[in-house]
């Protein structure tokens, strides 16, 4: 299995398919997938898109067949390592062409998202796939968006940013109770695990209130799914306003793993738009 080493010294399990036969394909697509994933999510769209084109994915630190973190930094955000190791990793394969990118959920079209914008020499196009605009990226703020009831997640900003105290308030318990396992021998006391919770969630809120896809400027495809509890077809709507080059699809009968679930909508929806970017 193909590692590569990061600036941590970690070994990452990546896919680079038809890496062999580069000059015979129709481009490269990059895959990146969400919080407590793999690459390995996407086999249902890879076994398609194998066929056509060069695809390179990778598992992040701490995820899939790469290797684990030997401590464990509850307020260490994974976005801007991820997105250093994947320009590490195309660097590491001599990427020096224009590509196209999917993100899934909110870490992996998070992600994307921040590529687009950091890059937008490199990026053909963008689809994201039950993605957002939340900053989920450690796992204190991912504990705490779990616990949130629906309605909250559809109206985020609105409610959440409003009443975050509040909410706070009662559901700092729960992640306290949530985080037993990853503490375990770890010398905080609770109070100084209260404050890294409070300062966590405080400034996830304000790093949304920041963040502006409208920088987003490659076509891009937006897939949402009608039942998807984790990221509401109304994130995919709000995304697709701010995002002004975007076409937005919201797939019935389909939850956050739509391109498992309905991969074969999802495989439809993802090569005609590829085919459409000329």
């Amino acid at each position: 299995m193909p590692f590569f080493k990061n600036q941590e010294g970690y070994n990452l399990y990546y896919e680079d398919i038809n890496g062999d036969r580069k000059d015979q394909t129709e481009g490269i697509i990059i895959l990146l997938h969400g919080f407590a994933s793999s690459a390995s999510f996407f086999k249902g769209q890879i076994q398609v898109l194998r066929e056509n084109y060069r695809i390179i994915a990778f598992d992040a630190l701490g995820h899939g067949r790469s290797e684990h973190p030997k401590e464990l930094n509850l307020s260490k955000n994974l976005r801007y390592d991820i997105i250093r190791d994947l320009e590490d990793l195309l660097n590491f394969l001599n990427i020096d062409e224009k590509y196209g990118i999917i993100g899934h959920s909110l870490v992996g079209g998070m992600i994307a998202q921040l590529i687009c914008i950091k890059h937008p020499e490199n990026i053909k196009y963008l689809i994201l796939l039950n993605s957002g605009y939340i900053m989920i990226d450690n796992v204190i703020r991912n504990i705490f968006y779990n616990l949130l009831p629906y309605f909250i997640r559809m109206n985020f900003l609105e409610v959440a940013a409003k009443a975050i105290e509040d909410i706070l308030d009662r559901i700092i318990p729960y992640i306290l109770t949530s985080l037993a396992d990853y503490i375990n021998g770890m010398k905080v006391t609770k109070d100084k695990l209260q404050m890294l919770i409070e300062e966590q969630i405080f400034s996830m809120v304000n790093e949304i209130k920041e963040y502006d896809p409208s920088g987003i400027k490659c076509p891009t495809l937006i897939i949402g799914g009608r039942l998807d509890n984790f990221a509401p077809e109304q994130m995919s709507e709000e995304m697709h306003k701010k995002i002004k080059n975007s076409r937005l699809e919201i797939i019935d009968m389909a939850g956050h793993f739509a391109p498992a679930q309905r991969k074969d909508v999802i495989n439809q929806l993802i090569t005609e738009f590829i085919t459409s970017i000329k």
